[in-house]
């Protein structure tokens, strides 16, 4: 056999369906070859793009605590564990910066602040250094402002999309008003499952939400109806009713903690309005 013929051959055996014993290792190594400068869902052997994936930092599941990502930009908490996912994140979300920051000297900048693509709330807390660090990395139509008020977990206590917020009800006016002009949305005052750290219970982006799994059937037609969103009950990290404390989102991609469910994975994409797969790497 010549040299010619046998390179066609090995071309051939390298494009052939797998057998059934080796399926899982030939789509691994195929989707590994073709596509290890990026992370991609496989689903029945068909590159897809990615949506919503799954993430821890160190040994905690909680991923909504160090991280908060919004359409045009992602905050990762400044910690050494996060190195590693910072350079994953370059891959994942490469149209906007991955920027690492502390908020008070705090890790879990996820529950210290809230934003969307025009704005970013820190609390007042919030040292200097950070704010200019905060200002000089993130884009230039993002206004970073910081905001006084008691209910200083800002991310607890706020969900908002780009065009709408809701906030805990006992929140000062003077900062409904701040939200409102900084962020540029549409503010109301409510709860999600009678609950009002609507920041911890409640996801959305600008198609959909994935909300606390006791909220009731009026409240999710209310909520959906006010918020001009298709909203749905679910979990996070195997039954986890806080549902931002194990996932992060915006338009396009999605991480839920490490310990999501398949079937949570499932509701998560329904919920955002991304294209549901079937199985998950």
């Amino acid at each position: 056999m010549s040299a010619e013929q046998t390179g066609e051959l090995e071309q051939a055996e390298s494009e052939a369906v797998p057998t059934r014993s080796d399926t899982r290792g030939w789509w691994w190594r195929r989707w590994y070859q073709e596509n290890a400068s990026g992370h991609h869902h496989c689903v029945y052997g068909k590159i897809q793009p990615p949506k919503a994936m799954s993430l821890s930092i160190g040994n905690c599941r909680d991923v909504g605590a160090f991280f908060r990502l919004t359409n045009s930009y992602l905050l990762v908490c400044d910690e050494q564990e996060s190195d590693g996912f910072c350079r994953r994140a370059q891959g994942d979300v490469s149209d906007i910066p991955v920027v690492k920051t502390s908020l008070a000297g705090c890790r879990v900048i996820g529950r210290m602040c809230v934003g969307n693509k025009k704005g970013l709330l820190v609390p007042e807390a919030t040292t200097d250094l950070e704010l200019e660090h905060l200002q000089r990395e993130l884009p230039y139509s993002v206004e970073v402002k910081t905001l006084e008020d008691r209910l200083s977990a800002l991310g607890n206590v706020i969900v908002c999309n780009d065009h709408v917020a809701l906030i805990h009800p006992d929140l000062d006016k003077e900062s409904e008003e701040i939200v409102a002009d900084t962020l540029q949305v549409e503010v109301f005052r409510h709860t999600v499952a009678n609950n009002s750290l609507v920041g911890s219970y409640c996801v959305i982006n600008n198609s959909g939400g994935l909300v606390h799994v006791d909220a009731s059937k009026t409240e999710l037609e209310d909520l959906s109806s006010l918020l001009e969103l298709q909203l749905i009950i679910g979990t996070v990290n195997h039954g986890s009713k806080v549902v931002a404390l194990g996932l992060v989102a915006n338009d396009y991609f999605a991480y839920a903690g490490r310990n999501t469910t398949c079937e949570e994975y499932v509701a998560i994409e329904k919920a955002l309005q991304f294209p549901v797969h079937m199985c998950y790497f």
